[in-house]
């Protein structure tokens, strides 16, 4: 029977603000006390996830992030800093020089030495104290803590060792979470069940059946891991136990899915909705799904069966040792069956199979249809570095939105080059050479020339009086003829006029269409030189040649817009030949494993066209229909032996499909004839410095 209803303020309740510990205050007959989760304070609002990749150690600047994306949740990609004190002993030479170029943790100073190279390695030129490879100690130790819950998977610069520690519970961080193979998350948030399904390491393909060093089913060793296919499988196998049609499911890996063709086939198979990916190192992050990248399933289906054709070379050669390896182990032999049964489902050729697991043949009824649901709805996320950007998932009321963030390139110098120092007047008077300017910086103002009668007279137009002031000694004849060879362009000479200056004619900058062609050209077409990339000084650039040759440089100047590239003069070609014929192949040839050494190459600035790229941003421009072999295209670190992030010099290598130059298209040329076929087709470029699959664990990635 129910309690009467006692009148207000009777001996069983106390006014607000009344002193507690009334003697006859006992709790309303039936009342419960309240359960510990009754009484919290809910959030509102959205849940903001915050995905980042590559912090390579720097661990404490996860809680920055977190408080300038006023994160709840982190989501990382790999190149987490899994160093601890102990890992500096078993890392290899080659790997440290690596992690130590692109480390946020280490000094300027000591960077600079270790990519000078010196007597003996790295480890016994500096002590440890002056390199430290990650602040993961702090965590372990509680010196540091994390102020938001992190997921993360393990990337390509890691130490197994350190891996196996805290799988085996030796190593535990609190809100530090590793999602691998075995293991996945639900986060409940915001309306949403996220599960996380993740992969570490590298995709090697004549890796996938080596453990290395790896003492459980982690593959890694001497400071890199990668992925093996046993992984892959166990992942198809924690996928599917843990599968609810509620959720919604992100695939994290390192490697981009959009690259490797085993990993987006293995994004099908987890029933993925989103994928989470570092490994191409741009300075903007993207987003896409292959329905917008690929003109046609086709065109898809090539990509995959270029993957399985990679994976089956491998696989026929190992088959004979794997099998009986694992003929004993029920478990290892269903993991296999899985990887194998993943592979299976890809598409041999273009014109046919279903990628996406669904009936391939069967009567005319099945035949060309698929099922192009993941085709469509699967969205790609790949992420630049953490120190350049990020990406974060805000999620309210079920849905998920999104925000990215990227520090992005620099292009100030562009502007800068349209402002010359000079008063202006009607005559075109030089810029002091000693502001740095360009010598036809008078005629950058942007707009088409007055219309004036002295800014209309060709010869007032004609730059060449303003090199003449500003090169005396090297006076440059009236029409655009080749001249001779010489040492040099004169000294006071800056980088912006050895550019070509074809850009800045054709963007409404340079002076009318009736005045003679800039000088600035045809000083970089004659110059006589070497170009060399990844050196911080005019003396590290020097210090490359034998002495013999380094006396016969004549002046080093800097090239482009980075400022770790440059071009070495010579007197004449001989003098060049022979001083590049001196050096070793460890100069000459790409590492794709190690993009921090020294690259030479003879120096050849690609021709002035219209709309050409002036650098900064790296080269957009197109290498179909142009047999200009040395532009180079926008290109990854993970593109074996190219350059990445756009800071690219005049080095000829892989280039990148496009359209041609103004005009038309280019020849478009037969889908069999470019590698991957359709647009995106990558063509070698003529003495291409490209390079075979590294044959070390050490990534190509930085």
């Amino acid at each position: 029977m129910a309690q009467p209803r006692q009148p207000y303020n009777s001996q069983g309740y106390m006014p607000n603000g009344a002193p507690g510990g009334h003697p006859n205050l006992q709790p309303a007959p039936g009342a419960t006390p309240l359960l510990p989760n009754q009484g919290r304070v809910l959030q509102t609002g959205p849940i903001r996830v915050l995905c980042i990749a590559d912090v390579r150690g720097n661990l404490r600047s996860l809680n920055d992030l977190a408080k300038q994306a006023r994160a709840d949740h982190i989501i990382h990609t790999g190149d987490f800093g899994f160093y601890d004190d102990t890992s500096l002993e078993r890392i290899a030479e080659k790997t440290l020089k690596h992690v130590a170029q692109y480390s946020p943790l280490i000094p300027e100073h000591v960077k600079k030495a270790i990519s000078q190279g010196g007597p003996g390695p790295v480890k016994q030129r500096f002590p440890p104290h002056e390199l430290p490879l990650s602040e993961l100690s702090m965590l372990i130790s509680g010196q540091v803590k994390l102020d938001v819950p992190v997921y993360t998977v393990w990337g390509a610069c890691e130490d197994v060792r350190v891996l196996e520690k805290f799988r085996s519970g030796e190593y535990k961080v609190p809100n530090l979470h590793i999602i691998d193979e075995a293991r996945s998350m639900l986060l409940e948030i915001g309306g949403v069940k996220l599960r996380l399904l993740g992969l570490g390491g590298a995709v090697v393909m004549h890796k996938l059946f080596d453990n290395g060093e790896g003492r459980t089913t982690i593959a890694g060793g001497q400071g890199t891991m990668w992925t093996t296919l046993l992984q892959m499988g166990e992942l198809v196998d924690t996928a599917n136990r843990v599968y609810d049609p509620t959720e919604t499911r992100v695939f994290i890996t390192h490697a981009s899915p959009a690259r490797e063709g085993i990993l987006n086939q293995l994004s099908v198979s987890l029933k993925a909705d989103f994928s989470v990916s570092a490994g191409l190192h741009f300075r903007y992050g993207s987003s896409y799904n292959e329905f917008s990248v690929n003109p046609t399933l086709d065109h898809y289906r090539g990509k995959l069966a270029a993957s399985k054709a990679s994976f089956s070379d491998v696989w026929e050669t190992v088959k004979n040792e794997v099998e009986p390896a694992i003929q004993q182990n029920e478990a290892q032999q269903n993991l296999l069956k899985n990887a194998l049964g993943l592979v299976e489902k890809m598409p041999t050729t273009a014109a046919g199979g279903n990628p996406f697991g669904g009936p391939v043949g069967g009567g005319p009824a099945a035949l060309g249809q698929v099922d192009e649901s993941a085709f469509k709805n699967m969205w790609n996320f790949n992420l630049a570095d953490a120190a350049f950007g990020w990406l974060v998932l805000e999620i309210q009321d079920g849905r998920i939105g999104t925000e990215m963030r990227a520090q992005g390139f620099n292009f100030s110098h562009r502007g800068a080059k349209q402002q010359p120092n000079a008063p202006a007047t009607n005559s075109p008077s030089p810029a002091p050479v000693a502001s740095g300017m360009s010598a036809v910086a008078p005629s950058a103002p942007s707009g088409p020339p007055p219309p004036s009668g002295p800014q209309r007279n060709p010869s007032a137009a004609q730059p060449k009086p303003v090199v003449a002031a500003a090169t005396p000694l090297q006076p440059k004849p009236a029409t655009p003829k080749p001249v001779a060879s010489s040492p040099a362009p004169a000294a006071s000479a800056s980088k912006e006029n050895e550019k070509p200056a074809g850009p800045a004619g054709t963007n409404g900058t340079a002076s009318g269409p009736e005045s003679a062609p800039s000088p600035a050209p045809r000083a970089a077409a004659d110059t006589v030189g070497l170009f060399i990339m990844n050196v911080q000084s005019d003396e590290q650039a020097r210090d490359i040649f034998p002495e013999e040759h380094r006396s016969k440089i004549t002046k080093i100047d800097k090239w482009g817009a980075a400022s770790n590239n440059k071009v070495a003069h010579f007197p004449t070609t001989d003098d060049r030949d022979a001083a590049l014929a001196s050096l070793s192949d460890e100069f000459k040839v790409r590492h794709a494993e190690d993009r921090t050494r020294p690259l030479v190459k003879v120096f050849a600035p690609r021709e002035s066209k219209p709309y050409a790229p002036r650098g900064g941003a790296g080269n957009w421009g197109s290498s179909r229909g142009s047999s200009n072999a040395n532009t180079s295209g926008y290109r990854s670190a993970t593109d074996r032996g190219t350059i990445s992030g756009g800071e690219s010099g005049p080095e000829s290598g892989r280039q990148r499909g496009g359209r041609g130059p103004r005009g038309g298209r280019g020849d478009r040329g037969g889908r069999g004839s470019v590698r991957g076929g359709g647009r995106g087709g990558l063509t070698k470029g003529e003495g291409g410095s490209a390079s075979p699959a590294p044959a070390s664990a050490t990534p190509a990635d930085s």
